[in-house]
This record gives structure tokens, sequence and C-alpha cells, in this order.
């Protein structure tokens, strides 16, 4: 599958992939006479990261997770343990903002009650 067709299906632009590989975010992609030739495995990976960027994980620890990744079935251990740390702080900026919601709408029926003028 060809750069243009996977920036449509996974909804990045074709200069966003090629730095993501350029950073190794994306594991080297096979070539064909020098054009990158995408596999499902790829979509795949590249889902992931994307994901993983929307919740703004750090590029440093998603470029030691890849790595990792590379390396094999005996890097699960701290593989798991990077998603782990991640999880923990999504779950804590998940709180923030639920806390952050309630206070606007508490703060909208004060307007809508006409008590904030």
């Amino acid at each position: 599958m060809k750069i243009s067709e996977v920036a449509e299906r996974v909804d990045l632009t074709p200069v966003t992939l090629r730095y993501y590989e350029k950073m190794g975010l994306i594991p080297e992609v096979k070539k064909e006479h020098g054009v990158r030739n995408y596999e499902e495995k790829d979509l795949t990976w590249i889902s992931f990261i994307k994901c993983m960027r929307q919740v703004k994980i750090p590029v440093n620890d998603l470029l030691e997770y890849t790595k990792l990744m590379q390396q094999g079935s005996d890097t699960k251990k701290p593989r798991r343990q990077i998603l782990v740390k991640e999880l923990h702080r999504l779950e804590k900026q998940d709180q923030n903002i639920q806390a952050t919601i309630v206070r606007l709408k508490n703060k909208i029926s004060l307007y809508d009650q006409g008590k904030i003028q």
C-alpha cells in the first residue's frame, strides 16, 4: 500500500508519516524499488502511535516503547511498564478533566439561574 493510501486510511498526512518514520516511531517500512510498501501490520502500528500521540503521550516514551518492541518478546516487562505508567498519567488527567467539567456545569447553572450577572 502506498503512503498516500495509508495517510488517508489513518487520517494523517504523508509528511507526518515520513516524520514519524524518520523519528523512529514507525519501524522501517519495506520498500519496493525505493517506494514504501505499507502492510496491514504497519497500519496497525501507525494507528497505535496516532492514538498515543492524540493523548499527548511523550515522544520519548513512544520511542523507547518502539525500540523495545523491535527487540522482541524479551522486552515484554519494560514495555508493559511504559504502558502502565502512561495509563496512570491518563487516569489522573481524566480525574482532573472530570472535576473541571463538574465545576463548569455548576458555574453555567448559576448563570442559567440568574445568580451571576
